[in-house]
């Protein structure tokens, strides 16, 4: 709808007024003429431009210059809105708009805030016809919240796009968006694992559509004993190679070796030689705990660590017993968990965590055994522990390194939700 000339001059009027909410209510106006909301781009208060870069009706010239605007917050607005309408602009239809979208766009991408490079690389993530040059940039974008979206979905970018990432310099993380491809090549896989990027290649592991090589999951399998995070990856993975499976059922969880002996793509020699070594395991797991003596309880020796006092009144009190007298004399908490993983007492950690929380000292051996971040957090929930405990233990009882410590809140002051919590101790049989 095109203004008379009389609705023109009342509009350029409201142009000079001096009430703030007027101008901004004549640049959320779409049935005005472009000239007006071009003008409105000039106004002094970011509230009257943010509301024109917002509107859908502004003219080219007024996104562009508003791409470049002062306000992060008008160029914000601006994105927001160039990832809504180009959606409904189709290859081969209104072709100069198109044109004119991606040219923002452009401007857009060299942002110096971080949020708005993020909305712009959203938005071309998936986009065929989108410029390859600006994908390219978008993806080396130091920034994850950047770099992520198109490395991950992206069509334009090449292999050996993708292969000059992995080795030269990107984002933290940006590998792992890159093993979430879909389809993603032997050649990138290699590259991956070559880096050995611990999340990259768990991820890499968890795509079903990822190709690896036999040698390459050979490597992988190599490394995977002392990296848990590679286990149920390994243990699902499509095709797996009969003798991957059974070098990896010598190292797994006892639930993972388990799931990998039910395989049914496996032959039924190789599902043997898995159970076979499943067997093997608990028997030796027995042996060690029978002190090698098969009569499945060994004597009292204060010389053993788990007989030993551990700090315990000197007269044979057990580690064990310590601890159920410490919960009888209700100081078996935060500080005294805490101070054990400082001291690196592991029989005292696991044993407090089966008494206070009601679980099974056999689960929580198995959390401490997997180096489970996720296994722990989880048993100090159900103990009713603090999340410092769950971060000291992690660190002193696992030895996990930096990165692999979790600590964040995601859930009522915890970095997983109850549901995953909940998870985590079935999983171990907790």
């Amino acid at each position: 709808m095109v203004q008379s000339d009389e609705e023109y001059e009342t509009s350029k009027r409201l142009l000079q007024d001096p009430d703030v909410y007027v101008r901004t209510n004549l640049a959320r106006r779409t049935d005005v003429r472009p000239e007006i909301l071009y003008y409105l781009t000039e106004d002094f208060d970011p509230s009257v431009r943010e509301a024109v870069a917002v509107n859908a009706a502004s003219p080219f010239h007024a996104n562009l210059k508003l791409a470049r605007d002062q306000s992060e917050d008008v160029r914000a607005g601006l994105a927001g809105k160039v990832q809504r309408l180009l959606p409904g602009l189709k290859p081969g239809e209104q072709d100069a708009a198109r044109t004119r979208v991606m040219q923002t766009l452009e401007v857009l991408a060299k942002d110096t805030a971080t949020r708005i490079r993020a909305v712009v690389a959203d938005t071309l993530k998936d986009v065929p016809d989108a410029p390859a040059d600006l994908v390219r940039q978008l993806a080396r974008d130091t920034e994850l919240a950047v770099a992520s979206p198109v490395l991950q979905f992206s069509p334009l970018l090449t292999d050996d796009d993708l292969l000059e990432i992995i080795r030269g310099r990107h984002a933290e993380g940006a590998l792992s968006a890159v093993a979430r491809r879909s389809n993603v090549a032997e050649a990138i896989s290699d590259a991956i694992v070559a880096i050995d990027d611990v999340d990259a290649v768990t991820t890499l592991l968890g795509n079903p559509s990822a190709q690896i090589r036999e040698e390459t999951l050979d490597l992988i399998v190599d490394r995977a004993p002392t990296r848990p995070s590679w286990h149920g990856g390994l243990v699902d993975r499509p095709k797996l190679p009969a003798s991957a499976a059974i070098r990896i059922a010598a190292f797994v969880a006892d639930a993972l070796s388990q799931r990998l002996a039910q395989r049914p793509d496996l032959d039924a020699a190789t599902r043997e030689a898995v159970a076979s070594e499943v067997r093997k395991r608990i028997s030796e797991a027995g042996a060690a705990r029978d002190g090698g003596s098969g009569a499945g309880a060994r004597k009292r020796n204060l010389a053993d660590p788990e007989w030993a006092g551990a700090g315990g009144n000197g007269d044979g009190e057990t580690v064990g017993d310590k601890v159920k007298r410490l919960r009888r004399e209700k100081k078996l908490d935060d500080a005294a968990v805490t101070a054990a993983a400082q001291n690196g007492e592991k029989l005292f950690v696991k044993l407090a965590l089966a008494e206070l929380g009601g679980t099974r000292a056999d689960a929580i051996d198995k959390i401490l055994n997997a180096r489970s971040a996720k296994g722990i957090i989880a048993a100090c929930w159900k103990a009713k522990l603090k999340m410092p405990t769950a971060v000291a233990i992690q660190q002193k009882t696992l030895s996990l390194p930096p990165k692999s410590v979790l600590t964040g809140a995601k859930w009522d002051g915890w970095p997983l939700t109850e549901e995953e919590l909940k998870w985590q101790l079935e999983f171990f049989g907790a």
